[in-house]
């Protein structure tokens, strides 16, 4: 059997649909206190709320952000620092599809590298004085990485826009943060492709079908859970595998890395 680390506090963005609230779904059962986020007001996911209060024992405290503003991240990281003095285990699920077109964040980004890339980031290094070594981050991206490159000289796609070419390359830039700053943080951070799921998501980029959310949402569970997997480590659902050529490059990963600490300078604090 796969040995788990039973979750006392959990953060889960993008936990109102699709994967992430499959995953909430399967957290509520055993998590201690569980922190979901999306950008609804309270009132329009009540009864998702409502069936997480009723799934098992957890605390479900519900925050609002829209990832299309920075300061909504960082007003994210205090309302979690208001709720706990620790979270164990952070899952950066919260992701949108490449736009129809190219266009901006609020703060003047990219917008599909912002809400998948750069907010994860963002909160992540805000959670880290909570994170204890003991704890966990887990970003959720996705196999179509293997086939994207990060041009660092057009990080805002302002040569060659598509949007699954923007999807795919913010999260080949999750993946390489993790495999990086595993060197850097002291919890354990993983990167993990949840399977090809068939969400509203998927279906705006791609003619396909795919397996159930819950399937996703399982598989994101199981990468917050299992205590043998190494950080920095790439799931290929619940398989370590091999990221993409350009994220198991040292000196992209240094060169990205300088990239988002400078685009997140503003916010960092």
């Amino acid at each position: 059997m796969t040995p788990h680390r039973p979750p006392a506090t959990v953060v889960l963005t993008g936990a109102t649909s699709g994967i992430g609230a499959a995953a909430a779904r399967r957290l509520a059962g055993s998590a201690g206190r569980l922190l979901v986020h999306g950008r609804e007001d309270e009132p329009e996911i009540r009864p998702l709320l409502d069936q997480l209060r009723a799934a098992g024992p957890a605390e479900i405290v519900y925050a609002r952000a829209d990832f299309d503003r920075l300061d909504d991240v960082v007003d994210l990281a205090d309302r979690v620092a208001d709720v706990t003095d620790r979270v164990d285990i952070l899952v950066n699920n919260a992701g949108r599809p490449g736009a129809p077109r190219r266009r901006t964040s609020e703060d003047g980004y990219e917008a599909t590298l912002q809400t998948n890339y750069l907010a994860a980031v963002l909160l992540t290094e805000r959670l880290l004085p909570l994170l204890p070594p003991s704890g966990r981050v887990v970003h959720v991206s996705s196999a179509t990485h293997l086939s994207a490159t990060f041009d660092l000289d057009d990080p805002q796609l302002r040569r060659a826009y598509a949007p699954t070419t923007a999807y795919a390359r913010s999260k080949l830039a999750l993946v390489a943060h993790a495999v990086r700053q595993a060197a850097h943080y002291r919890p354990a951070i993983v990167a993990v492709h949840p399977g090809v799921i068939s969400t509203p998501l998927l279906h705006a980029m791609f003619a396909i079908g795919g397996d159930s959310p819950s399937h996703g949402g399982a598989n994101v569970v199981e990468a917050a859970l299992r205590a043998d997997v190494p950080s920095g480590a790439y799931l290929d659902e619940r398989r370590i595998a091999d990221p993409a050529p350009q994220v198991r490059d040292a000196t992209f990963r240094d060169g990205l890395h300088r990239l988002t600490m400078s685009l997140l300078a503003p916010w960092l604090g």
